[in-house]
């Protein structure tokens, strides 16, 4: 018999903050992390963050929006966090607490994408992904996030029987 186990996520900025797989929270954790769908379904079951969530982003799938950043925080009352992951589930790039776009880690490789190599607000050096990049327009300009209404949001929050402003 072969157990497998799936490390925890963990933000480059926040080493010693664990976050609780969405899919696997109960009740209240110190930090969740998930794709959209998986945070909305874990709220739906009770599941409460004490110190933040962690949005986890694919390259090529579609990242929050400000409506969809506002209803998990009406949800959670935490900050949120995008990271970005590879396909192994290693952290790409990770948003800080300014967000205006990731920080690349070490394994990041720009490939494609507007990279914006001043510091960032939060104070940081080093290169950060502003858009494009598998982020689908995410950050636009200067960090600023796109602010279209999200209906496929809603509908999630709806199924799961939460109802946000």
């Amino acid at each position: 018999m072969r157990l497998l186990f799936r490390s925890r996520i963990r933000h480059p900025l926040y080493p010693g903050l664990t976050a609780t797989p969405a899919g696997e929270a109960q009740g209240p954790c110190t930090a969740v992390a998930g794709t959209l769908p998986e945070l909305v379904q874990a709220a739906a079951r009770g599941v409460r963050a004490r110190r933040a969530i962690f949005a986890l982003h694919h390259p090529g799938a579609a990242v929050l929006t400000e409506t969809e950043r506002d209803a998990l925080w009406q949800v959670y009352q935490v900050p949120l966090y995008v990271l970005l992951l590879d396909g192994g589930g290693r952290v790409l790039g990770y948003e800080c607490e300014a967000q205006e776009g990731l920080h690349l880690g070490p394994h990041a490789r720009a490939e494609n994408g507007v990279l914006e190599a001043g510091p960032c607000p939060c104070g940081r050096p080093g290169p950060r992904l502003v858009d494009g990049g598998g982020l689908r327009g995410a950050y636009g300009g200067h960090g600023t996030r796109e602010k279209s209404p999200s209906g496929h949001l809603l509908l999630l929050f709806q199924r799961a029987g939460i109802f946000v402003k």
